[in-house]
């Protein structure tokens, strides 16, 4: 049997639906499993085990227009596949399948998208009942997959391994790492949810290294170098900063850590697919909630705002417009220090 799993959208999204590859392939050893994602979290299933072949679909490049998608849609049809599951849909990708001719189509019931599954699954998401995880899981049962496992995963290999060597020691984060003591902290969230200002973050990096002796590493992609610079700035010490352009080699550098502080952002899922303990800054929106996109199967702590959950963000309209400055960098500190093993 030949299956396509597709989760074209972000890194947290793609961790969260590791654990569909792995129970899978438990159920049918000897499937041909495919992916298709995006280009930007492909290396992401690089070294999966679970995974037999990757699919790039370039949902802002040459396959946003028409034409393209009509020759991936024959690309798709003369690999033939038999079941396609798609864990997050929208109407192109619908369409996609669709044109694909693939036989059995599964996917949530989504708004006018569904029209091009076959196999329907009523979830309702928005509600963020459950974890992400769990709701792709339970797309499986329409292809006779019961038994699941709920473990997210991510695989470095020896070249990423040996760049991230090279990058700790050419920081002089060597000792750090080795004796648990470097705290990776990560400013950015892509805009996905709420966050702590760029001076919260480095009012929380200067009390770790001045209280606690810990070594700071400020991460961040490319495009976040302005951001990363002004939370270093800000502060009184002068930490080293990652700026990753390889998602691979992040990874492997996010291993040197002893505790990864983050919003609710894709590092943070790549942290815990890892086992690297992380301490995460939540929003109170319904769609952000850690109930649905927490972190898996890593020692952890969520930390939110003590205010009502709310439907979406409305900023200083809110009678708790300054929700995310109540969670105090004191109780992330403390948190930090949970991790470490200090309390």
């Amino acid at each position: 049997m030949k299956i396509l799993v597709i989760r074209t959208d972000r890194i947290g999204d793609l961790i969260a639906s590791t654990p569909v590859f792995e129970s899978i392939k438990k159920a049918y050893p000897d499937s041909h499993l495919a992916a298709m994602v995006s280009p930007y979290t492909k290396e992401l299933l690089k070294n999966n085990p679970f995974v037999d072949e990757v699919i790039v679909y370039e949902g802002e490049g040459r396959h946003k227009e028409f034409k393209g998608l009509v020759k991936l849609a024959k690309i798709l049809r003369e690999k033939r596949f038999d079941v396609v599951i798609t864990l997050f849909s929208n109407f192109r990708l619908g369409l996609l399948v669709y044109m694909a001719g693939v036989p059995e189509r599964i996917a949530p019931a989504t708004k006018i998208a569904q029209i091009f599954y076959n196999r329907r699954v009523l979830q309702r998401r928005s509600q963020s009942l459950k974890h992400e995880a769990d709701y792709n899981l339970d797309l499986l049962k329409t292809l006779g997959v019961e038994q699941t496992v709920r473990t997210v995963g991510l695989w470095t290999d020896s070249e990423s391994d040996e760049a991230a060597n090279r990058y700790i020691v050419a920081e002089g984060l060597s000792k750090a790492s080795e004796g648990h003591r470097l705290i990776g902290i990560h400013p950015g969230s892509g805009g996905s949810a709420g966050n702590w200002r760029p001076e919260r973050y480095a009012e929380l990096a200067d009390r770790l290294v001045s209280d606690y002796g810990y070594t700071v590493l400020l991460t961040g992609s490319v495009k976040e170098k302005e951001l990363l610079s002004t939370v270093k700035d800000t502060m009184r010490s002068k930490p080293s900063v990652y700026l990753s352009d390889n998602i691979l080699n992040f990874a492997a550098v996010l291993n040197k850590m002893s505790v990864f502080v983050s919003s609710s952002t894709g590092p943070m899922h790549m942290a815990a697919a890892q086992k690297i303990p992380t301490v995460s800054i939540f929003s109170p929106v319904r769609a952000c909630t850690p109930v649905r996109w927490g972190p898996i199967g890593n020692r952890q702590r969520v930390l939110m705002p003590d205010v009502p959950q709310c439907e979406r963000c409305i900023r200083e309209r809110c009678v708790y417009y300054d929700c995310m400055e109540r969670i105090t960098t004191e109780s992330v500190v403390h948190c930090v220090n949970e991790m470490v093993g200090k309390y």
